[in-house]
């Protein structure tokens, strides 16, 4: 006996196709799942503003502080409402704060790195002290927001932090896989440059180095290019499936949408971190301040992503010798440089181990 199928008509499949389409290119912002969590800003000046995600149950516990890098936008820590890090966080008792960066212009190019680390900063924590009324924190850095955490803590002004968080930071720049290898040439060159007919890199002026949002955006899609490619390709061959063009809107909210790197901090990372290795050393210079990664006595766990091509394992693993904690733990986890912080694996592999180190 045969089985007959009744197949959607192809006029309706087209139409669903043109639909979705249609939504996807027009109206993705309201297709997007990200940024479901409720939140108050407890502290705003200028750029900057802090998020307080309150906790869902129980009794206070150490105040967590998410010190977000640039470029990205802060939708990456609540991407959809069932892989969210900081519904996963306040689900778990703990009251998260969130310092956003916010979307820096032509006119902020004076900002360096010590601009963060010094002045931005603090004030963020102060407000939190404030708001939570503890004195302990427990300060938690993906990428770039690892080194302000580092950089901050390596001051040795702050005693009153007590468990840290890094998640694929790069500290052997030199390592980090094919990025490490142009690195390096690069620096050979910066080299050459300045030796042969004189010029010096760290007098360009800092307006060279501004980074736009669009370009941000471009250069993160280009660290994974044939996975960025295959979801454009996906997309494509999936329009009549509703609830893929809506993850793919919810993705793109986050990918399609960074900020801009300021042109000093963005000089000062290129020609510091990456082509001369400074963080390598652990220890360096902001202004007159003199940042060791020796000071950092706190708990650490450090983070790093198997198939992370920003930040290599190598890359991140040569934090461990340099810091002065006794308490210190290196692990694995899957994913690239994105997926370790919001990729499906991440709630069972980096957030659950960050959970387990906070409570510990």
């Amino acid at each position: 006996m045969t089985r007959l199928t009744r197949q959607r008509p192809w006029t309706l499949d087209l139409r669903i196709r043109v639909t979705n389409a249609r939504d996807r290119l027009l109206a993705a912002q309201q297709l997007s799942r990200a940024g479901r969590t409720p939140y108050t800003v407890i502290h705003h000046e200028d750029l900057v503003q802090v998020r307080h995600y309150r906790r869902r149950q129980g009794p206070p516990q150490t105040p967590l502080v998410l010190v977000a890098p640039l470029a990205v936008n802060m939708l990456i820590y609540d991407l959809f409402p069932e892989r969210s890090l900081v519904d996963f966080l306040t689900r778990a008792g703990r009251d998260v704060y969130l310092i956003d960066w916010g979307r820096p212009e032509p006119r902020h190019n004076h900002y360096t790195l010590a601009t963060y680390v010094l002045d931005l900063l603090p004030p963020c924590l102060a407000a939190v002290r404030q708001h939570a009324g503890q004195r302990l924190l427990d300060l938690h850095g993906w990428s770039m927001g690892g080194h302000f955490i580092l950089c901050y803590a390596g001051l040795g002004e702050d005693a009153d932090l007590r468990r840290l968080v890094i998640l694929g930071t790069s500290i052997d720049s030199h390592a980090s896989g094919t990025l490490g290898v142009w690195a390096q040439k690069l620096q050979k060159s910066a080299h050459w440059l300045e030796k042969r007919m004189g010029i010096r890199a760290a007098s360009w002026p800092q307006s060279w180095f501004y980074s736009p949002g669009w370009r941000n955006s471009l250069n993160f899609k280009l660290t994974t290019p044939r996975a960025s490619l295959r979801a454009y390709v996906d997309l494509l061959r999936k329009l009549d499936d509703r609830a893929y063009v809506i993850e793919h809107a919810t993705y793109g909210a986050f990918l399609d949408h960074m900020v801009a790197y300021p042109g000093g901090v963005a000089k000062d990372m290129f020609l510091g971190a990456w082509l001369n290795n400074s963080f390598r050393q652990g220890r360096l210079r902001l202004r007159e301040h003199e940042v060791d990664f020796r000071r950092i006595t706190q708990a650490v766990l450090v983070m790093a992503g198997a198939e992370d091509s920003m930040a290599t394992v190598d890359a991140v693993q040569a934090l461990l010798p340099l810091l002065g904690s006794q308490e210190k733990r290196f692990i694995v986890v899957p994913g690239g440089h994105m997926g370790i912080l919001a990729g499906s694996d991440a709630p069972n592999s980096a957030w659950a181990a960050t959970r387990q180190w906070l409570e510990s």
